[in-house]
């Protein structure tokens, strides 16, 4: 070796031995800040104990006399200060390098949990057993010895990919199997750890990637034509590795992963390694890009089992070493291949990847095991979580050191003290901050135990009031749902519990519901005044309470005087019929009021809960019960039956019959005449309106005059009437040559409205006389307002008579009746029974004739059945008569044909006279 060779190897193994700077700050970056200064250490300690066991004992196990082409036999603790070992002086610091160069690739893998220790004893394993055997296998003959039974059989590794980079991955993947992942590392997800410094990472990619060049190009052991080649080559491949890593990582990530590129980088360097000295650019950029993918799928499949790799050694070096290592016999010339042929020289070489392999697992996996039994290999759960910088090394950082005061600081509540501040740092500013931060803590603390201290001052008072609000709020809510006057629940209540969901079905058929009303309760507060009404009411709630004691039942005032009880009964329905006469013969009971007694009456509407029914459905029946009862006479106590429930149900049909009755054409009217008391002759025409149901026949107004008040339909019923009544006079007056006056009849709600006088006077068909508009005596109860003397007024200024309709019942005063002033009064036919036998009876009816006559008013006597109390009445001086001892109501037709024989009977009279 010249003199110029020596130097070349020397230089470059100083170069090389300067990647173990790229390798300390590529793991330093890596890993977390709290475990850097460690990792560096074990990087500076690592090259420090092989070099020297290499010097020892590892460079004559690597070049030394072969025994068998396994292992060297010398010369062991080699002296170099002679000129002929220079050669071997160059070799053994090329050599060197590279021994550290293979145990270094462990320490990235096993970064942040590898105890110190258990650390340096596997790098001594390496660099002085394991590495000098497996490179005497294959460099064993490059100092000129008999060489290693891999190189016999022409296996090419030029500057080590399968030596130094898949040994040192072969080592890394036993270690951290055996070693397992970092705490946290993987649990729901893989979870990817802060690095200290990416940029120090990078620093140390670039770094090695220098010192690349001089790991091959030194490996031609001279300063040939060849090594300008080979560094350039081995730029390609770096720069390839990269470029596909970008790649790559843009497809699957959608993003560039730096990591990935800086590993592609390193993977591109270490599978050109394997022949790179064989290979053109091409081939060169191609194994490059095969070193990165085989990276990341080997990056990959780890991630799959859950094995963690702190920096990615096992696949740049291990993955990327063996695509490397394979690729030689597919790119490399085949002129040059050792074993002559691509497919022998592809089975030599994957059976230097296997037995390499099997080797290291070998030796490697069975010392890690040992340390691990010893706990001499994974770091402390304590110093896993704190940090190795701290737990092995004593090195103290300040940002820690600030987050275990922090830590201090939340678990004992302590805000008074204060953490140390370490002047012109980042950390100390940023514990100066946190200080401030306390002071304001511990500010607001005292400012608030002094309002603590203010509002225990105010505690008893704040309960006082609140427990005050709770009953307030108790009564309000009580107050709500019970009737203020009788203590009783009201309809809120009652609503309540009908909405509650049905119980069991025994337990529902034992439910009785009552529905009441008081009669004349009224009476009693007009006349006797309000107090008087209350006590009715008060002595009222007090029976029903009686019989709702021990529980049985509730009992509710839900209206002025009506009331309703839900009892737990569990008689038949006889004697629900008992208990609820009882109870009315209770509430007919009079009331003691001052020297004196309240009477009233009392109807009763009951109904049993049936199985399954809702009890908002059974209290309907209950109160169509109570309808019935009033409508009967009042006083009684009346069970729900299905002929009540029929006739709601034909009420309602009914109703629902009548909205389009009008439309329809289905209201019609009759005509009644009324005929001359001394003559006998028509007189006038009383109009009724019938409504012809196409089921139900002809219904009188008793039946559907309510439904059409209910319905808001009233007024459009006076205007059909009045339209049919105004087309009878006209036939009437075709018939009979003229008409005598038509009365129509007017609800008071129809009177009352405002437009019917503007509406009367649009109409074309209305006439100047010869109508007439009754009116019922209830219209004049109270007084007359001054607003209906008006409209009667305007009335009669359109020609329209007025009469008043069943004068002497009793509704209104004779008094309000007779200041209107009508034209015509219609007795009402309860003055006309025994007219013509009892003189009182005479003497009552000549009594009402005389007081008409004295307001100027003609009357009219309705219900005149029999010719002997027309007589009579006739006699009394009476103006009109109507009734059936004339005629029943007529249709049209049948009016006229009795009006034409009317006629001829009056002249028949007349010329008897």
């Amino acid at each position: 070796m010249s003199m110029i060779d020596a130097f070349w190897v020397v230089l470059c193994a100083l170069i090389v031995l300067d990647m173990q700077a790229g390798f300390l700050c590529l793991e330093a970056g890596t890993v977390r800040e709290k475990n850097a200064a460690n990792v560096a250490l074990k990087n500076l300690s690592d090259v420090c104990f092989v070099s020297l066991l290499f010097w020892a004992v590892g460079f004559g196990l690597m070049y030394g006399p072969s025994v068998g082409g396994l292992f060297g036999t010398g010369p062991f603790f080699p002296d170099m200060r002679f000129p002929e070992q220079m050669e071997n002086a160059g070799f053994l610091l090329f050599q060197m390098a590279f021994a550290a160069t293979a145990a270094t690739i462990v320490s990235g893998a096993v970064a942040e949990r590898e105890r110190y220790e258990g650390y340096i004893l596997l790098s001594i394993i390496l660099g002085g057993f394991v590495y000098p055997v497996v490179g005497h296998w294959i460099w064993g003959a490059n100092l000129g010895g008999s060489g290693g039974w891999l190189q016999a059989l022409g296996f090419h590794d030029f500057a080590g990919a399968t030596v130094v980079h898949s040994l040192g991955g072969w080592a890394a993947l036993c270690a951290v199997i055996v070693l397992g992942p970092r705490l946290g590392r993987f649990g729901g997800k893989n979870r990817h750890f802060e690095e200290n410094s990416i940029a120090l990472a990078a620093l140390g990619t670039i770094l090695l990637w220098i010192g690349w060049g001089a790991f091959n190009g030194g490996s031609a052991l001279a300063f040939s034509v060849s090594v300008p080649r080979i560094v350039i080559h081995t730029m390609l491949t770096a720069a390839s590795g990269g470029i596909a890593a970008v790649v790559v990582s843009r497809m699957m990530y959608g993003f560039v992963r730096i990591d990935l590129v800086l590993n592609g980088v390193l993977a591109g360097l270490v599978a050109g390694t394997a022949g790179v000295d064989y290979y053109g650019p091409f081939q060169a950029i191609a194994v490059g890009m095969a070193g990165a993918i085989a990276m990341i799928a080997t990056d990959a499949l780890l991630q799959v089992g859950r094995i963690d790799d702190v920096v990615g050694a096992v696949p740049v070096h291990l993955g990327a070493g063996i695509a490397g290592t394979l690729l030689v016999a597919l790119l490399a010339p085949v002129d040059v291949l050792p074993a002559g042929g691509r497919l022998a020289q592809l089975g030599v070489q994957a059976l230097g990847v296997a037995a390499v392999g099997a080797f290291v697992i070998a030796t490697v996996l069975p010392a890690a095991l040992l340390l691990n039994a010893l706990n001499l290999l994974r770091a402390t759960r304590r110093g896993e979580v704190e940090g190795l910088n701290l737990t092995e090394n004593r090195r103290h950082n300040a940002f820690l050191d600030l987050l275990q005061e922090m830590k201090k600081h939340s678990r004992s509540a302590d805000f008074t003290k204060r953490a140390r501040v370490e002047r012109s740092t980042e950390a100390g500013a940023l514990a100066s901050r946190y200080n401030q931060v306390l002071d304001r803590v511990e500010d607001e603390i005292a400012r608030r135990m002094s309002a603590m201290r203010k509002e225990r001052e105010m505690r008893l008072v704040v309960e006082e009031s609140f427990e005050a609000m709770r009953k307030a709020q108790e009564e309000a809510a009580w107050a709500a749902r019970h009737d203020s006057l009788t203590g009783l629940g009201n309809r809120m209540l009652l609503d309540e519990i009908m909405k509650a969901p049905a119980g069991n079905a025994e337990d529902d058929a034992s439910l009785l519901l009552v529905a009441l009303d008081l009669d004349r309760f009224k009476d009693v507060n007009d006349t006797h005044g309000h107090e008087a009404g209350d006590m009715v009411l008060t002595a009222c709630a007090r029976r029903l309470r009686e019989r709702t004691r021990g529980g049985k039942g509730f009992a509710f005032r839900v209206g002025g005087d009506e009331f309703a009880m839900l009892l737990d009964f569990g008689g038949d329905e006889g004697a629900a019929q008992f208990f609820c006469d009882m109870l009315l013969d209770e509430l007919l009971e009079p009331t003691r009021y001052a020297s004196g007694e309240l009477r009233v009456g009392a109807s009763i509407g009951f109904a049993r809960l049936e199985p399954g029914e809702a009890l908002a459905a059974a209290y309907k029946r209950a109160d169509l019960a109570l309808c019935e009862a009033k409508r009967n006479g009042r006083n009684q106590a009346i069970a729900y039956s299905a002929t009540i429930g029929a006739a709601h149900d034909q009420h309602l049909a009914l109703i629902n019959d009548f909205k389009g009755a009008i439309d329809r054409g289905e209201i019609a009217i009759q005509l009644q005449p009324q005929v001359d008391a001394r003559t006998r002759a028509l007189s006038g025409i009383e109009v009724l309106a019938r409504w012809r149901h196409p089921h139900r026949g002809t219904l009188s107004p008793d039946v559907f005059i309510p439904i059409a008040e209910e319905l808001n339909l009233l007024a459009d019923v006076d205007r059909r009437v009045l339209d049919l009544a105004l087309e009878a006079r006209l036939r009437i007056a075709e018939a009979l040559g003229a008409a005598p006056e038509i009365a129509v009849n007017v609800s008071a709600f129809r009177l009352a409205s405002l437009d019917l006088i503007e509406e009367l006077r649009t109409r074309p068909d209305l006439p100047s006389e010869g109508l007439a508009f009754e009116i019922l005596e209830t219209a004049f109860l109270d007084s007359l307002s001054d607003e209906f003397e008006t409209r009667i007024d305007a009335l009669r200024a359109m020609g329209i008579r007025i009469e008043v309709d069943d004068f002497g019942t009793g509704h209104a005063s004779f008094a309000s009746v007779l200041a209107v002033k009508p034209d015509r009064l219609k007795i009402d036919r309860m003055f006309v029974a025994d007219v013509d036998k009892d003189p009182g009876r005479r003497d009552l009816m000549r009594g009402l004739v005389d007081m008409a006559r004295n307001v100027r008013a003609e009357t009219v006597v309705e219900g005149v059945e029999t010719m002997s109390e027309a007589q009579a009445i006739a006699e009394v001086g009476a103006d009109h008569l109507q009734g059936f001892a004339f005629a029943r109501p007529l249709d049209l037709s049948d009016f006229i044909e009795w009006a034409v024989e009317q006629r001829g009977r009056a002249e028949a009279l007349a010329n008897a006279g």
